[in-house]
């Protein structure tokens, strides 16, 4: 009698976890495989949309760094749903050189970067399933350096949402050498042991060193060429001037607990630059730079198991999912 109230209890559970999986994750949204040409190659894609029409607009995805694909492998449904919930049909694509997509992502400056949202934007406002009258961008970390420049130089983004974002690529690197000193409770010497080197090789970068002449120079045997070509290209950039010339409204999201990216100081200089009436701020108390739910960013175990098991509901922020969506849920839908 007891063996089969065990197995009883057994079976139910089985059931409820595969209930649950299932659940959290089959994502309320359609998704559908798409091809991206663009003037610099093929670009493979994803576009999702709400299940039930009619699309009210389309935000796209724009990448933080690293060779990321178009779902962050799996990252981005959960907000993707809640944009989709409001109505938007979001668009992202595998970097050039991920995935299916032509080229090699290292290769390009921010500019570059720029230009790639720019033919994804015209791309879809060919594509007849899409209503593009309401063009959002949203973005994190290096985005901060990309979105910028194409909200000041088209004039049919209606808005932007910037997730912890740089504003000068130096001083963002240096606060987050400083930020993992500190994590590793680093001494003094070992600060400075390290600020010293890194300042060397900065300088060799600045300078236009070949990458042969820098590993010899520093040793440095992790950095692959690609990776040194794409810093020494970048490394000036200062998102800055393309700041003081946003005319349209962009929505700052913040991390409370960012090690990555000086929230204060990208705070305060969008504050500067950015006349009031555009320009609305927000911080996500709890969280890090990825926005992961606060209460499993510290563990490896947990973030894999929730991305597997629940990342409708506990891979990521709800504060931070929930901002970004009444972000769309106040915007104004334009005549069709």
């Amino acid at each position: 009698m007891k063996k089969r109230v065990w197995l009883i209890l057994a079976a139910a559970a089985l059931i409820f976890i595969v209930t649950f999986v299932f659940y959290e994750n089959n994502f309320n949204m359609n998704e559908k495989e798409v091809v991206i040409e663009t003037v610099d190659g093929t670009l493979s894609g994803i576009v999702t949309t709400p299940k039930k029409e009619p699309i009210k607009g389309i935000v796209l995805f724009v990448h933080g760094d690293g060779a990321q694909n178009a779902q962050y492998d799996g990252g981005y449904r959960p907000l993707m749903e809640r944009f989709a919930k409001q109505g938007y049909a979001s668009i992202s694509w595998d970097k050039p050189g991920v995935g299916q997509s032509d080229g090699n992502w290292l290769n390009q400056s921010m500019e570059d970067r720029a230009n790639e949202v720019d033919h994804v934007i015209e791309w879809a406002k060919k594509e007849p399933d899409l209503y593009s009258k309401q063009i959002i961008l949203w973005g994190a970390s290096q985005a901060g350096w990309v979105i910028p420049k194409v909200m000041t130089a088209r004039t049919d983004i209606t808005a932007s949402i910037l997730v912890g974002p740089a504003v000068n690529w130096m001083r963002q690197g240096r606060y987050y050498t400083l930020q993992t000193l500190k994590e590793a409770d680093a001494s003094d010497e070992q600060i400075q042991k390290t600020i010293k080197k890194e300042d060397e090789q900065n300088t060799l970068l600045l300078e236009g060193a070949t990458f042969r002449m820098y590993q010899k120079k520093t040793g440095d045997q992790d950095m692959t060429k690609d990776r040194f070509e794409f810093i020494q290209k970048n490394m000036k950039a200062d998102a800055t001037s393309d700041i003081k010339n946003i005319q349209s409204p962009i929505y700052l999201v913040l991390a409370q607990n960012d090690r990555n990216v000086d929230s204060a100081e990208t705070k305060r200089i969008y504050e500067k630059e950015v006349a009031p009436k555009w320009l609305h701020v927000q911080t996500i108390d709890g969280v890090e730079h990825s926005m992961l739910n606060p209460r499993i960013h510290h563990s490896n175990t947990l973030i894999t198991l929730a991305a597997i098991a629940a990342p409708k509901d506990f891979l990521i922020s709800q504060a931070y999912l929930d901002h970004c969506e009444h972000i769309l849920e106040q915007l104004k839908t334009p005549s069709r």
